[in-house]
């Protein structure tokens, strides 16, 4: 079934289906409109090779992202949640093992 968005949507701007279609359509669209004068149209969210992995919906801005209130890289902060999970496991090591030291250091 068609998103109600898709429906709703008067300028027919909301589309969904397949993401590599999309990303056709979107070429396209982009060609037209710089085409027609718009030299710093840009797709917001297309990459695939950007620092989030390519967006699962993606924008047709005529102007630098910051413009829009977007990121102009967005990065992807929980690529690092594994990383990050570590090291606050260590630093909770560090710190039973240090109240244990003083806890149970000083008894004889």
């Amino acid at each position: 079934m068609t998103p109600a968005c898709a429906q709703a949507c008067p300028t027919e701007s909301i589309q969904y289906g397949p993401l590599e279609q999309l990303r056709a359509r979107a070429d396209a669209r982009l060609d037209k409109v710089v085409e027609d004068g718009y030299a710093g149209a840009r797709l917001y969210g297309h990459d695939p090779d950007d620092g989030v992995g390519g967006f699962g919906a993606f924008f047709l801005l005529l102007d630098e992202p910051e413009v829009y209130g977007l990121p102009p890289d967005p990065v992807d902060t929980t690529r690092h949640l594994p990383e990050m999970w570590r090291a606050a496991a260590a630093a909770a090591g560090v710190l039973v093992a240090a109240t244990a030291a003083a806890v149970f250091g000083g008894q004889r």
